[in-house]
């Protein structure tokens, strides 16, 4: 199990793992149970920094360092898969089209309007929150994100014959996606049981939908669509938590 934990540390994020640890695609695959973890780490991380620099910097200031933490520790490895996917659906019609030009290193203009619009997105919504609600939901939204691969990947048949996803694509059974699971349910503990209910159900229909459009386009998924939900999901629950303050549910 620590195995699994440190290959999953490893293959989402570039923090430091013991240096006796030689992944096998049997490991990653097997540790993706341990993804949700990942996300309260880093989450964890982010709302570390948050709290630290709100002792000396604005709200918003502090929010945008905690947006960059997170990008940096994870080598930025999400946001890749969203510029890709965005350039990818966007502007290929057929599946051959879209995968290729997934693979190409270049962002094109979908790419780089989906990058700009989620980055500004969480920066929005994370500022408009109360103090105390923004770390809560750093966690809450980072180890949400990170479930979102589970479903997807025992549910839908990877779209290529190699790359990166295909080590966890396929997988990934019912005990991942339960330890996954419950490991999300942990961190609802932070949010009121109404706004946890919420948020549940916001993952939820984020993972179903893009699973239903990945589906509909390249019968499958990639790792960048994988990245594409990630993103997603994290905003979306950014912006749930903004609606569930509007109406009085978050303090």
């Amino acid at each position: 199990m620590t195995r699994r934990f440190f290959s999953a540390l490893q293959f989402l994020t570039r923090l430091p793992v013991p240096r006796s640890l030689n992944s096998s695609e049997t490991d990653i695959g097997e540790a993706a149970a341990f993804f949700p973890l990942v996300g309260v780490i880093v989450g964890g991380g982010a709302a570390l920094v948050f709290v630290v620099f709100q002792r000396v910097l604005p709200l918003p200031a502090s929010v945008f360092c905690a947006i960059v933490f997170a990008a940096f520790i994870t080598n930025g490895f999400h946001e890749d898969g969203l510029a890709d996917s965005f350039d990818g659906f966007g502007g290929g019609w057929t599946k051959d089209r879209v995968l290729e030009i997934m693979r190409d290193s270049r962002i094109g203009t979908y790419g780089t309007l989906a990058l700009i619009f989620i980055i500004i997105g969480k920066f929005t919504f994370l500022s408009s929150l109360p103090q105390g609600q923004i770390w809560r939901w750093l966690i809450v939204a980072h180890t949400a994100s990170r479930l979102t691969i589970l479903p997807l990947c025992m549910w839908l048949p990877y779209a290529r014959t190699e790359g990166q996803g295909r080590l966890v694509a396929k997988r990934v059974g019912i005990l991942e996606i339960i330890i996954g699971t419950a490991m999300l349910l942990l961190v609802l503990i932070l949010l009121p049981w109404q706004a946890a209910l919420v948020a549940l159900l916001a993952t939820s229909i984020v993972t179903l939908v893009s699973g239903l459009y990945f589906r509909a386009r390249i019968q499958g998924i990639t790792g960048d669509c994988l990245g594409a939900t990630n993103q997603l999901t994290e905003v979306v629950l950014y912006l749930t938590a903004v609606i569930l303050l509007r109406f009085s549910v978050l303090r």
